[in-house]
């Protein structure tokens, strides 16, 4: 009798999870509305989840290493302030980084948007000017490199006008930004609580999977919780360490060597730094061609300075930062990479490597599992 209604229980609900797919399906248009409402709704406490993970990275690392002293006090109250000043020193830290960038940073970059944008026609000359004499030096003149030159000369114009579209966009969202920013205060508001609060609400999610689910599925489930925050903390602060260091050596190297734009390039090529592997090259290019404008006798020394940044960056930086956090070998970290990015753009750059690495590990837990139990051993 319990199998039978265990099997009507089974069957009743595959037959309401299709119909509710079929209803998702047919209705798809209606659904997505209804869940752009929703996280537009839930916007503040998305953010201050994001928030309370980036900053809990910081966080951590001051308990451990600035007030782990508090746990040996004698007197409770000292102990429970461990977590208040943590959080506190957290905050003074990202407002300090905040104020920097608004006093040092922002400036600099508008000034060299402007006058990029100002002086682009200029700096197209200059650089024509540079790649004709070239020619003439090495003798390249005739048809065949008139074709070339005419198609450099346009990729040049196309490649200014894009530069400088995606940096008066760029711009033009950081204004735009400022319309958001009710949610971004509630986000920074949410996380705080999830900061102070954060073991009692993993046990909260704790209490409700083993609820709901079996002991050995809520095992499973807790287990893959913790590799998957496990992965991606070390991914996100490695990451962000090493596009901090990669950026701030492009910026004293360029101003040691004078080139033009330091500050500029330095933050082209943090921001894109973040995406593993080709980040750096995919910032090192426009900053070429800023490079290339403005000083174009300067262009392949840039290029050059690049190259030996990126192998001092890929050999002795990223492995002592990064190293093996993600727990993945060179081939599937690229695979993870073209993946992601096919998919979901920038966002599935920055976060295929990690989701992959847990979706890895989970694969070869159950696969070594599987083995176990037929009593196969593969060499």
């Amino acid at each position: 009798m319990d199998e039978l209604r265990d099997k009507l229980k089974g069957y009743l609900l595959l037959i309401t999870y299709g119909v509710l797919l079929y209803l998702g399906v047919s209705h798809l248009n209606e659904v997505l509305a209804f869940l752009r409402r929703v996280v537009t709704v839930l916007t503040p406490f998305i953010l201050g989840l994001l928030f309370a993970f980036i900053l809990n990275i910081l966080m951590s690392f001051l308990e451990r290493k600035l007030f782990y002293k508090l746990d040996k006090a004698k007197r409770p109250f000292l102990r429970k302030l461990k977590r208040p000043l943590s959080v506190i020193a957290t905050f003074l830290i990202l407002a300090a980084f905040i104020t920097a960038i608004m006093l040092f940073l922002i400036p600099q970059l508008s000034q060299s948007v402007t006058t990029l944008t100002t002086n682009s026609k200029d700096y197209i000359r200059r650089a024509e000017r540079f790649i004709n004499d070239l020619a003439q030096r090495f003798h390249l003149v005739g048809e065949f490199w008139n074709q070339i030159a005419f198609n450099w000369n346009d990729i040049i114009a196309r490649t200014t006008q894009f530069t400088t579209a995606a940096l008066q966009g760029l711009l033009s969202l950081t204004v735009s930004l400022t319309n958001g920013i009710i949610n971004f205060i509630m986000g920074l508001i949410v996380s705080v609580y999830l900061l102070i609060q954060k073991e009692k609400l993993i046990r909260i999610v704790k209490k409700l999977v083993y609820g709901f689910a079996s002991r050995t599925t809520a095992e499973r489930l807790i287990e893959t919780g913790s590799q998957a925050n496990k992965t991606f903390h070390n991914f996100v602060a490695g990451q962000l360490t090493e596009a901090l260091i990669l950026g701030g050596l492009v910026l004293i190297g360029m101003l040691i060597f004078g080139f033009p734009y330091a500050v500029l390039c330095g933050v082209i090529i943090a921001v894109t730094a973040i995406i593993p592997i080709f980040g750096a090259w995919i910032g090192g290019i426009p900053s070429a061609f800023i490079v290339l404008m403005a000083a174009p006798q300067k262009t392949l020394w840039f290029i050059l300075f690049l190259f030996v940044l990126q192998q001092l960056e890929g050999n002795i930086i990223y492995p002592r930062v990064v190293g093996n956090s993600i727990g993945l070998d060179g081939l599937w970290v690229l695979f993870a990479l073209i993946v992601g990015g096919s998919l979901f753009g920038i966002i599935g750059m920055l976060l295929g490597i990690p989701a992959f690495a847990v979706f890895y590990v989970v694969l070869r837990r159950i696969t070594h599992r599987k083995l176990r139990e037929k009593n196969i051993v593969v060499e």
